[in-house]
């Protein structure tokens, strides 16, 4: 049998090539636009929990949660200053979350209408011990933190003040 150097080379070449490329041909899970290093996450996860956020906090007439970024920051605060295993909780409680509105709705969180999204974070409030609810408490409590602590809230809304106030030295007491 004879073999043609270069169409070895050739075809190695394409087989390698193809090895390379097939494991992001399996996988549509896009990795999250944040880097977060011990949080495995999708740009699905990130998704939903920037809708989550805007549940909590809505657009109105001043901007929601989700445009200040408030998921981003409590993601953030969870990939870095919460211990492994509240990471893990954190995530499965997510995932929790998640199919419980597929298994209500037949939807994601993202698909329902505002009224059914109402449904299901009042729902989540009243949850009880499981990893779901913590989820919801924990990123809750972070988006607000989040929101209350961004830069729109702090100069538009609740306008910071340096100093306490104008020094008057003789007032009469």
């Amino acid at each position: 049998m004879y073999i043609n150097r270069r169409s070895a080379i050739k075809q190695l070449f394409i087989i390698s090539a193809g090895a390379a490329i097939l494991p992001s041909c399996v996988s549509n899970d896009k990795p999250a636009a944040g880097t977060f290093s011990h949080l495995p996450l999708t740009a699905k996860d990130e998704e939903t929990l920037a809708e989550i956020s805007s549940t909590i906090i809505p657009t109105t007439d001043t901007p929601g949660a989700k445009e200040v970024g408030a998921h981003l920051f409590a993601l953030r605060m969870v990939n870095d200053c919460y211990k492994k295993e509240d990471r893990e909780r954190f995530i499965k409680g997510l995932r929790q979350f998640e199919e419980h509105v597929k298994g209500q709705h037949n939807k994601t969180y993202a698909q329902c209408t505002p009224a059914e999204k109402e449904k299901v974070i009042s729902a989540a409030q009243q949850g009880g011990v499981d990893d779901a609810a913590w989820f919801y408490k924990t990123f809750k409590r972070l988006t607000i933190q989040a929101y209350t602590s961004s830069e729109y809230f702090l100069t538009k809304v609740d306008v910071y003040k340096l100093v306490p106030g104008k020094f008057v030295s003789s007032v009469k007491v």
